[in-house]
């Protein structure tokens, strides 16, 4: 077995042809990983994957590796609801997939007979993962997530145990990636936040993954809420900062959080009020202490799509993050300045020990919303530098201060070395 770890799939392939021993060797291996890409011209062969696992549920139970990807054919510049693709599940006996559904005796059994008839994608992976009682990675693209409802009812499903639904428990289910990026619609196919909630209550989840490319519905936890003792890295994007204290309250041992905050103009974050973009920096911070006594590695980042034709104000940061002083376990922080800043002031630049944990050993600050924003006038290469020379003049705690910021570097030099007689680093310098 170790000699044929390093055979390729193709390899595999063609020796689990040669006789009985053979195949039962290399079968284990050649379904211990599906990972296949949907492109324009080419989409994924799940249906004869499916026929092969119901004739041969064995082979199912090899798999612990899902991966499904793709986004080649997604407007992404497009700000319109999109159809989700269908498949074409004709070669496979409807009656027959139909009884085996039937058999499941899960709740959502008509709907999903439904679905899987009209070429849905979700009734197909649902039907996929119900057979794949040890898989322990799953990764879905864009191309798969536009429609989930049929799966998040399976995972709900397997929460709710119940003795009459033959559905996996996924005890295994350690590592969740799900890019919801395809849905650019505000209405049938709009994120809620049910749509990512059940992965928080999986036995054994380690590791969650969720990209968005809008705003999330938010929607109470389905049931009690569960606590996710065993999740310790986390990846949020399209949460507004006001339901971040909702989730990481459930995470009492994380360690690697990254937060992407992300706004695109034209759709209704409730702002208080119509051309502002606020965001609301007391409540990042107030979520962060939830996690105050474990986490050790922070990002945060933060981006804005806009309509040329949007009329908008400048970002409007709301409080500080003073609360992440309290994160006595943060070892290492990116962050974009004005996130770190709040709306800057050139006279009245935040205390440095208001912002900084103790035990911080690396900072990142970073520009990437400023980068697609437009400049106020207080945000200058010239003020911005000398805020961060009485910072690090006054301020002993960073072990490591690591500068990045791409648009105030590359346009200023007097900035550059200021910058370099601090000791900071900066990209495209000597020092660097």
């Amino acid at each position: 077995m170790p000699v044929l770890k390093l055979l390729s799939p193709p390899e595999l392939h063609k020796l689990s042809l040669v006789n009985k021993e053979s195949r039962a060797s290399c079968e284990p291996l050649l379904y211990s990983s599906i990972e296949w890409i949907w492109l324009e011209d080419r989409p994924p062969p799940i249906v004869p994957f499916i026929r092969t696992i119901l004739q041969r549920p064995e082979l199912a139970a090899h798999v612990r590796r899902v991966s499904l990807l793709g986004d080649s054919f997604i407007p992404y510049f497009e700000d319109r609801n999109i159809v989700p693709p269908r498949i074409d599940v004709a070669t496979l006996e409807y009656y027959d997939i139909a009884k085996f559904m039937e058999q499941t005796k899960v709740d959502f059994v008509s709907s999903w007979k439904k679905a899987f008839s009209q070429g849905s994608m979700d009734a197909s992976i649902t039907l996929l993962l119900f057979r794949l009682h040890h898989v322990t990675h799953i990764d879905l693209g864009p191309m798969f997530t536009f429609e989930t409802g049929l799966l998040r009812q399976l995972f709900y499903s397997a929460l709710l145990k119940n003795e009459d639904h033959q559905v996996p428990a996924y005890q295994d289910l350690s590592k969740v990636h799900i890019n919801f990026s395809a849905r650019l619609g505000r209405t049938r196919y709009s994120l809620e936040s049910a749509d990512l909630l059940p992965f928080f209550y999986l036995p054994d989840i380690k590791e969650l993954f969720v990209v968005s490319s809008m705003p999330m519905c938010w929607r109470d936890w389905p049931m009690q809420a569960p606590t996710s003792s065993m999740l310790t890295t986390l990846h949020l994007t399209a949460v507004e900062p006001k339901h971040l204290g909702h989730l990481l309250s459930k995470t009492p041992a994380l360690k690697k959080f990254r937060y992407d905050w992300y706004y695109r103009s034209g759709v209704d974050l409730r702002r208080p009020e119509e051309g502002s973009v606020w965001v609301s920096l007391d409540d990042i911070g107030s979520a962060l202490q939830h996690v105050g006594e474990t986490l050790e590695d922070l990002v945060i980042s933060g981006r804005c799509s806009i309509e040329e034709d949007y009329e908008y104000d400048f970002l409007d940061f709301q409080g500080t993050l003073k609360g992440i002083v309290g994160l006595g376990c943060l070892k290492s922080l990116q962050i974009p300045l004005p996130f770190l800043t709040g709306n800057f002031d050139s006279h009245n630049a935040v205390i440095v020990d208001d912002i900084i944990p103790r035990n911080l050993e690396t900072l990142t600050i970073t520009d990437d919303v400023l980068l697609e924003w437009p400049w106020e006038p207080e945000w200058d290469d010239t003020t911005v530098s000398s805020a961060f020379k009485r910072w690090y003049v006054n301020n002993g705690i960073l072990q490591f201060l690591f500068f990045y910021m791409i648009v105030w570097v590359s346009h200023d030099s007097r900035s550059a070395g200021s910058m370099s007689h601090l000791g900071i680093q900066h990209p495209g310098y000597d020092n660097y």
